[in-house]
């Protein structure tokens, strides 16, 4: 590759079509659930610790592991499926 030539930019008409109207549901409703299944379970613990003293006192990591050891970790992410839910 010379230092001459030129490639297009991805912003410029020539690089690409933007994407169709279905690829674009398809992009945002990935996005979305990624979003909700990483967010969620911090989301949980978050709430844990604004609404309890004893949560606050353990602090972020000691929250999730209290959460763990007594409710098991599927507790995390109960609720989400209503996130995804239209």
């Amino acid at each position: 590759m010379s230092l001459n030539s030129r490639s297009p930019l991805a912003t410029s008409p020539a690089a690409a079509a933007a994407p169709g109207l279905m690829q674009q549901i398809g992009m945002a409703g990935s996005a979305a659930v990624i979003t909700v299944s990483f967010i969620h379970p911090i989301d949980v613990v978050k709430t844990r610790i604004q609404v309890s003293p004893e949560y606050a006192a353990l602090g972020m990591g000691g929250t999730v592991k209290k959460v763990v050891d007594s409710e098991g970790a599927p507790r995390h992410v109960e609720g989400s499926q209503r996130r995804l839910a239209p």
